[in-house]
């Protein structure tokens, strides 16, 4: 059976997609600079949460070749970038969850 790399590719695609095009409600309010302001906190945190998935799953490559070859640098490298991509996306939700803030205190 021959593999088909290309699906988890396109999926992954899809999914960035959909992740990054929050299309944000917009609201008639006088403070256009705090939507500007809840704009911008919500593309660096979505950006932040990709990397950080990403450097999360780097890190498990990593450990996982580290413990395979025996190489216990390597693995542990692969857990510091485990962390620090779990501190990434959490910093990324973080900035989410600001701009819903901004958002919902501007709507009234």
């Amino acid at each position: 059976m021959k593999r088909q790399v290309w699906i988890p590719l396109a999926l992954g695609i899809v999914a960035t997609y959909i992740f990054l095009d929050r299309r944000a409600a917009r609201y008639a309010a006088e403070y256009d600079e705090l939507d500007a302001a809840a704009d911008r906190a919500d593309l660096w945190g979505s950006k932040q949460r990709i990397a950080g998935t990403g450097r999360n799953f780097l890190g498990r490559m990593k450990e996982g070749i580290g413990r395979i070859t025996g190489d216990d640098d390597l693995a542990n490298r692969g857990v510091v970038d485990q962390i620090a991509g779990a501190v990434q996306d959490t910093a990324g939700k973080a900035a989410n969850a600001a701009s819903d803030v901004i958002r919902d205190f501007n709507r009234y």
